[in-house]
This record gives C-alpha cells, structure tokens and sequence, in this order.
C-alpha cells in the first residue's frame, strides 16, 4: 500500500491530542486526553496510549501509516536532544518525547520508526501556510495570542525551526526599551508583558477596571472595549500595538508577506484585529512593510495537529530537520 498519512501529535497545556495526517492535510483518527501537568508516569503513558490507539485505528481502517511522526509541543524546545521545557507543563519537562514517542510508534508499526519536534508555535504557522489562511504564501509569520503568545515561521514552504529549535520565539521580541519585566521570565520589554491576555487584564486593573469584580478576565475586557468603555478601549489599543510592532521587527528581518493571527486575539473578532491592523499600518512606513497581510487563523482547532503532520511529512522528504 502507498504511505498516505503520517501520526501527527499537538501536545498542550490543557490536552495532547493525536491523530493521521494526509498529504493534504486532512486530519482522522483524532483522539485526545487532558494533559497531567504534574505526573511524569502519567504524561508518558498518556502519550503512549494515544500513539497505540490511533495506529490500531489506522490498523483497522487499512491506512498506510509512514515511519515519521511530526510531535507539536509548547516550548522552548531542545531539538538536539528531543526534549521540551514548557513553563505549563511541568511532567514534561526533560521527559525523553522524541526517543518516546518514535520508540512507541515503531513498536506499533513493527519498523523502525523516527520522530520530529517543532514548537507549537511553528506548528501553527505551518498548518496556516499549507492549508489555511496563509496557504502556499511564500513567508507567513504565525502568531497565537491568548495566555501567552506564541509563534512561528515558514520561509518558501518550510518550517524555520532555527539553531535549537526555537526560531519564531515572538513573545520575547522587544516593542519598550527597558519596560515591564515579563512574569515567570523576568525579560523586559517584551510583546508578551504588553499583548497577552493576562497582560491586557492587568493593565486594566490598575486603571481602576471592574476594581474588586472576581472573574474579569480577557474575554471580559474585549467585550467592554467592544461596548466602548474607555479604559478597555485604551488597553486593548496598547496591547495591539505592542503586537503590531512586533510584527514590523519581524517583517522588516525576514520579508514576510503573511502574518496569520489565532488564539483569543482572533476568535474576539475586530475589537482587536481592527485596531491591530491599524496600528502595523501607521507604522509600516515603507511599501514592502505596508504590503502585509494581517489576517485570522482558518483553523481554530486543528491548527496544532495539522501542522505536526506537515512536519512529519517535510522530514519524510528531507525538507526539514528534527528528526531523531
């Protein structure tokens, strides 16, 4: 039989999830499970029980499955030594995932099988430029703001994973000299400390915004900035601005045509896509800036495994690294 798919994992803060990716990348066999943050045991056999699970669907169904699966994770990550870091994930930090998973994968395929890593981040932004809002755009920057804010970069259809694996690391990309220092990392200045959802939150608080009201969250501040209350209104216009100058410094490096937005920024519609797009256009002075698209993700929910599958099929390829 003709190799149709490849075993595609997406692993998160909240849930891992599995599944069989096509070469047009259609996603079957999905499953998922809530990820433990805390039990290494448990995250390693959750991940196991999901890579036996959808290769005996496969099995069953008769599908050719190819000898690479592509592995999504929050980061950073170490590609050289198949581990990830992720502030989120506790058991997963220097948990052997790489060795894991392409151990258990080739026990279930009866081969030797491989596996590749790419931070969640390039994992959207590949899912993005092969089949979403950016597809077959020559250079997309991927760019998931919600708790956090996460990203990635395809140049000429291949994921950029970088020295460690980290190229498209955009929450720590500079927009206030010296400004507020990032909590949990201490960096200064960041897009992250000004555009998450969390920051947002907090620069409203300490403007007086619903003082003492428990349970004011983003999704909270965008609604009021869409009622037009000043404060939101003037918080959410500082958060996308941060992010859109993010987005110039990544622009004028790397000459991007495409910049695809997912995560809360852009299911919470044009009260902050709006004032976004308008700030990267005050400040994108010279035409080849000015030319970039801004737009929202297509692929809300299987963002994370279709790019993990588009991973595993360019390293079955040789056009990316991280296989090990």
């Amino acid at each position: 039989m003709t190799t149709t798919h490849v075993l595609a994992l997406d692993i998160g803060g909240t849930k891992i999830a599995a599944g069989l990716v096509s070469r047009t990348g259609e996603v079957r066999a999905g499953r998922e499970v809530p990820t433990d943050a805390t039990g290494t045991a448990a995250v390693g056999a959750a991940l196991e029980g999901l890579v036996d699970a959808v290769l005996a669907d496969a099995a069953e169904q008769g599908v050719e499955v190819a000898d690479v699966v592509g592995i999504g994770s929050a980061g950073p990550v170490d590609a050289a030594a198949g581990t990830v870091h992720p502030v989120n994930i506790p058991s997963l930090r220097g948990f052997p995932l790489v060795r894991t998973v392409a151990e258990r994968a080739g026990r279930a395929l009866g081969r030797r099988a491989h596996a590749a890593l790419a931070q969640d981040g390039q994992c959207f932004a590949a899912a993005e430029q092969w089949v979403g809002a950016a597809a077959g755009a020559p250079a997309v920057l991927g760019v998931v703001v919600s708790t956090g804010v996460g990203g990635g970069v395809v140049l000429d259809g291949r994921i950029l994973t970088g020295r460690t694996g980290n190229a498209g690391f955009i929450s720590h990309v500079g927009v206030v000299l010296d400004g507020e220092r990032l909590p949990g990392s201490g960096a200064l200045g960041v897009v992250e400390s000004y555009a998450s959802g969390p920051a947002m939150v907090r620069a409203a608080r300490a403007r007086g915004w619903r003082a003492g009201e428990p349970g004011a969250d983003a999704k909270a501040l965008t609604a009021d900035a869409a009622a037009g209350d000043p404060v939101a209104v003037a918080v959410v216009a500082a958060g996308t601005r941060a992010l859109a100058s993010a987005f110039l410094s990544a622009a004028a490096l790397l000459d991007l045509s495409d910049v695809v937005v997912g995560g809360g920024v852009a299911a919470s519609g044009e009260v902050l896509m709006a004032p976004l797009r308008a700030a990267y256009a005050e400040m994108a002075v010279h035409p080849h800036l000015a030319e970039v698209r801004i737009s929202t993700s297509r692929l809300p929910r299987a963002s994370g495994l279709v790019g993990a599958g588009r991973l595993g099929w360019q390293t079955l390829s040789g056009a990316a690294g991280g296989t090990h």
